[in-house]
């Protein structure tokens, strides 16, 4: 019998709205907002064009419980195209479309199933009427499920081939919640060939053998999300499994540290800008890609980026000038990090005022809340006339932008 094919897919949380994100430009704004939808699309194409088995979901299909309306037509639609192709899919569903959320009512082509939300449930998948592996899930009934769903998962000795489907936070990830938490030796112990799982959004192998993987989602959501993002089109025989991942992503997110050390000044700081962008265009494979830059290094350019709206400037002159390649890079935000051009340990030998600034600054930076109550003091007066005050500064690096900025004066004309 020949290998069972499949792809597997996770969190496309269609219809999300990209918050946080500066999309001002009306371009980037309508490619974002399409973004998850085309993932979509390039998902239910490769479905097609591979013609796989059938596709699985492991969760979050939708961005919210109370799922638009447009979003669930459009997946309607979507599953639609996989039926007149003979190809089923299996959906578990997670935290951000678990059953007990708001629902249209749509109904979807018999080929779509649903996994139970109240125990592991098992489906036999066949081909030419003869059966070619089993799937296991189970979904979420609630968002914040906080479960052990994982060590209910067991392959029957009868299965040629046993794939596990769930949406699970393995090894209590960080920066993600703790729903249906599991451990790398519970899935192991379960007998599966292929584990196919959702929620954290990074596409990731976890272990070759047997195969557990997080698709991750098919769109990058957020800066955070940086590289490509797609599926994995899976083959298993008796031997194992083989994921191969493919990128189905609009847009490709990128961050970036550019070193501005070697700039003297604005124009320096303008092409290394260029460059930078030009390895995002190139990393992103053809598509357009949204970054955010920071600049770091001590720099002759710093005095400059540091005053008036050079920065500002900077970043609209860029902005057009980028959206006119192809294809197209947004610049969502640049950060200056850098550092005055200063030799701060010869200060700090010094017997001068400046070596007393310089150990004074050293010894409030050595206690994070006594930068905190500096900052406080200092920022309380003005912050009470103009309101709060913002920036993507740590308070240890404002404290040191306020120490170069003292010893540029000290020292006389400004850099």
């Amino acid at each position: 019998m020949r290998p069972v094919r499949f792809v597997h897919a996770a969190d496309l949380h269609l219809g999300a709205p990209f918050q946080g994100v500066d999309a001002s430009d009306a371009r980037v704004r309508a490619a974002l907002l399409a973004s998850t939808y085309e993932a979509l699309d390039r998902i239910v194409a490769l479905c097609l064009a591979e013609k796989v088995d059938f596709l699985l979901i492991a969760g979050d299909v939708h961005n919210s419980r109370e799922k638009s309306r447009p979003a669930q037509f459009r997946f309607q639609a979507a599953m639609e195209r996989l039926t007149e192709a003979g190809i089923p899919v299996y959906i578990s569903r997670g935290n951000h479309d678990p059953a007990d959320g708001w629902s249209a009512g749509l109904r979807m082509p018999e080929t779509v199933r649903y996994f139970s939300t109240s125990e592991v449930e098992a489906f036999s998948v066949e081909r030419d009427g003869e059966p070619i592996c089993t799937l296991y899930g189970r979904g979420y009934e609630r968002a914040a499920e906080k479960r052990d769903f994982a060590s209910a998962y067991r392959r029957s000795p009868d299965d040629r081939i046993a794939i596990g489907v769930l949406h699970t936070n393995v090894g209590s990830r960080p920066d993600f919640e703790d729903y249906a938490p599991a451990s790398m030796d519970t899935l192991r112990s379960a007998g599966m060939d292929y584990w196919a799982l959702g929620h954290i959004h990074k596409p990731e192998v976890l272990c070759a053998s047997p195969a557990i993987v997080y698709a991750g989602s098919p769109q990058g959501l957020n800066p955070k999300e940086d590289g490509l993002h797609g599926c994995y089109l899976v083959e298993v025989d008796g031997s194992g499994a083989t994921p191969e991942f493919r990128p189905v992503c609009s847009i490709a997110w990128a961050r970036r540290s550019a070193d501005a050390s070697a700039c003297a000044g604005i124009d320096d700081v303008r092409g290394l800008l260029r460059r930078v962008c030009d390895d995002v265009r190139a990393d992103a494979d053809g598509r357009p890609a949204i970054a955010r830059i920071e600049f770091v290094g001590r720099s002759d350019a710093h005095e400059t980026l540091v005053s008036g709206t050079a920065m500002a400037d900077l970043l609209a002159d860029l902005r057009d000038e980028q959206l006119a390649a192809y294809p197209w890079v947004w610049i969502d935000r640049i950060s200056d990090r850098t550092a005055a051009s200063l030799d701060i340990d010869s200060y700090r030998g010094s017997q001068d005022f400046t070596g007393d600034l310089v150990r004074l600054v050293d010894e409030i930076a050595a206690d994070p809340d006594a930068v905190t109550a500096l900052l406080a003091e200092v920022l309380g007066p003005i912050e009470g006339s103009v309101g709060v005050t913002e920036s993507d500064l740590t308070p240890e690096e404002l404290l040191l932008r306020a120490r170069d900025l003292c010893l540029d004066r000290l020292e006389g004309e400004p850099r």
